[in-house]
């Protein structure tokens, strides 16, 4: 069964979104080998794709994971400015 979400966060600035998406970016490479993530920024909003054939369970942890990262690198976004 093929599970997808599409996420889209808008921030302050490109300058903010793209530094997000280098945060973020490297953490994706241990995700489950039938899982791809796709990221990309335009203008000031970050847009993931995450299509995962890994089961329902395996893809919720995937989701779940990145919404953390995301957070901590929006965190640091914030202290940084």
């Amino acid at each position: 069964m093929r599970s997808e979400i599409s996420i889209r966060r808008d921030y302050a600035s490109p300058r903010i979104a793209t530094g997000v998406l280098r945060a973020v970016s490297p953490d994706n490479k241990d995700a489950p080998c039938d899982t791809k993530i796709e990221m990309r920024t335009e203008g000031c909003t970050l847009l993931v794709r995450i299509v995962s054939d890994a089961g329902l369970p395996s893809f919720l942890r995937t989701v779940d994971d990145l919404l953390l990262c995301l957070q901590a690198a929006e965190r640091a976004a914030d202290g940084a400015l």
